[in-house]
């Protein structure tokens, strides 16, 4: 009987009344250690219900952290176990590529052969692999555990520190409530530890002291962020510390959070590392891939937990691809509470870089109030307007470094700093829009926009382009126009200044200088006017 009979036959009644529309979705993740796919049904609105979760080891990881690219016999196996998957996939009548996502995560994106190794999956298999950084993973993670910390009254109101230790990078959001205060992507992984002991032909006891070494020093990183005072829950996602969960306290298994005393887990994790891999195997019945990584990862969590000075471990069985597959119901993934964590942890980083805030907000709400008011005349998203924002509150914090070419300066600072929730091309495009917002225009000879491909090139000179025409409007730095209203008379943009106090003339004089790529991209002329109300 096939998984799509077998649960047809099991759901009885049930399957009747579900609505006609109900159909499968996937997500397939290609893992450090191994290749994992969830496969669930949905009717497009409500949350996705699981149908089954596969998993088949396969060592990306240890081609990727040692030899720096993917061997061939590798690729081989992965063509193979994604090949079943696609098989499957075609049981549960799961065939529509919309339905279906696969995502890679560091062991591919690092690997110096991806671009051929991607090429060829898609060429055996059909399946387009989409790698995924650190800030896409944070951004899922943090989407799909919000509902968990609101359901949960203890973790509602309270500092909590959601850490997964994985295969190649342990990730690491320090939450108050759902609000977002750190977050930190630290290349501490399980199979890199791994690869570290085999560099040094370590023995037993002496691996042991290399991996704690080594994770205490990743780990004291944290201390300028964490709080000295006050309790906080570390709230622990991976699937080595839900093993541990399942077996020490398998009576709470079905339940959304575990609380694991740190004693028990602290216990566990030592036993384990007394044991070699085989024994690992024998003893717990689990297969090879995850019996390299149990050990390392709960001394990841115990040290932790250690540093927080916590008694207990909440565990979840929250996991990635759960996060992807509720986000394939909403694909944009920007509500506004997340656009506030992103604008948030900008905010943070124009703080660090000693932005004038009072000025700098004003000429991102003007900005976004012009987005808004010209929404007929682009096509941009939330995803764009939330971009938007965060170049126009940090185009200054280029003037942290010397004022002459201060565009530039912002553009580095902004590149190299990290903003919650932005992935790279995010990143890129908010650098990008703090570079244009004077002087020069994007071109061709540039060579961070000209690697851009159209589409982003296109939205990245409309955000510049409305960025210059905020800045003008805020340019006397007295917020003398408190609100715009926009509108458009025989193609020219008319913007009417509500609220305003005092004489516009320098305001009028900056528009006509710098609206230049406004006309260029848009088409319209622009006029500012004063409001007769």
């Amino acid at each position: 009987m096939s998984p799509s009979q077998k649960h047809n036959s099991t759901s009885g009644s049930d399957s009747k009344r579900r609505p006609q529309s109900v159909y499968p979705m996937a997500v397939i993740e290609l893992g450090t250690s191994a290749i994992r796919m969830a496969i669930g049904e949905t009717d497009g609105v409500s949350k996705v219900r699981m149908l089954e979760q596969l998993v088949r080891g396969v060592a990306i990881g240890k081609d990727t952290f040692t030899r720096r690219e993917i061997k061939r016999d590798t690729l081989r196996q992965c063509i193979q176990v994604l090949k079943s998957y696609r098989r499957k996939l075609a049981e549960y009548q799961c065939t529509n590529p919309s339905h279906i996502r696969v995502v890679a995560t560091s062991a591919v994106r690092e690997a110096s052969n991806r671009l051929s190794f991607l090429d060829r999956i898609y060429t055996a298999t059909g399946f387009v692999v989409e790698p995924i950084d650190d800030a896409e993973i944070a951004r899922v993670t943090y989407l799909g555990i919000r509902p968990l910390l609101d359901q949960q009254a203890e973790l509602r109101d309270t500092r909590s520190l959601l850490m997964e230790v994985g295969g190649g990078s342990t990730d690491i959001l320090l939450l108050r409530g759902r609000n977002i205060l750190h977050s930190q992507s630290y290349r501490l992984g399980t199979v890199r530890l791994q690869q570290l002991i085999r560099q040094y032909h370590a023995a037993r006891d002496q691996a042991l002291q290399i991996i704690t070494g080594q994770i205490d020093r990743t780990l004291e990183q944290l201390r300028d962020f964490i709080p000295q005072s006050g309790r906080i829950e570390l709230l622990a996602i991976g699937g080595d510390v839900r093993f541990a969960a399942r077996h020490l306290q398998p009576e709470d298994q079905n339940c959304q959070l575990q609380r694991i005393p740190l004693r028990k887990l602290e216990r566990m994790a030592a036993d384990l590392s007394r044991l070699t891999t085989e024994q690992i195997m024998q003893t717990y019945h689990m297969e090879l891939s995850q019996a390299e990584t149990v050990a390392p990862a709960l001394l990841a969590y115990v040290r932790m937990a250690r540093m927080l000075d916590t008694d207990q471990v909440l565990v979840t069985s929250f996991n990635l691809r759960d996060a992807l597959l509720q986000e394939m119901l909403q694909p944009s993934g920007w509500s506004t509470d997340l656009s506030e964590q992103i604008i948030r942890s900008a905010d943070d980083l124009a703080r660090h870089f000693q932005v004038d805030l009072q000025y700098s907000y004003h000429v991102a709400n003007l900005a976004r109030d012009l987005f808004r008011q010209l929404s007929s005349y682009h096509s941009m998203n939330v995803r764009c307007e939330t971009i938007l924002y965060v170049g126009a509150l940090l185009h200054e914090c280029g003037l942290f470094v010397s004022t002459p070419s201060y565009h530039k300066h912002s553009n580095y600072l902004i590149s190299n700093s990290d903003i919650f929730g932005l992935n790279s091309l995010d990143h890129t495009l908010a650098a990008l829009v703090a570079r244009y917002h004077r002087r020069a225009f994007p071109k061709p000879s540039h060579t961070t926009y000209a690697q851009l491909d159209r589409e982003s090139r296109v939205i990245l000179t409309q955000m510049a382009a409305i960025l210059r025409i905020a800045i003008a409007l805020a340019q006397s730095r007295t917020q003398r126009i408190r609100s715009i209203e926009c509108q458009v008379e025989k193609g020219r943009l008319i913007i009417v200044a509500r609220g305003r106090r005092g004489d516009l003339s320098m305001e009028q004089l900056e528009l006509r200088q710098n609206s230049a790529l406004f006309e260029e991209v848009f088409g319209m002329s622009v006029l500012l006017r004063e409001s007769t109300t």
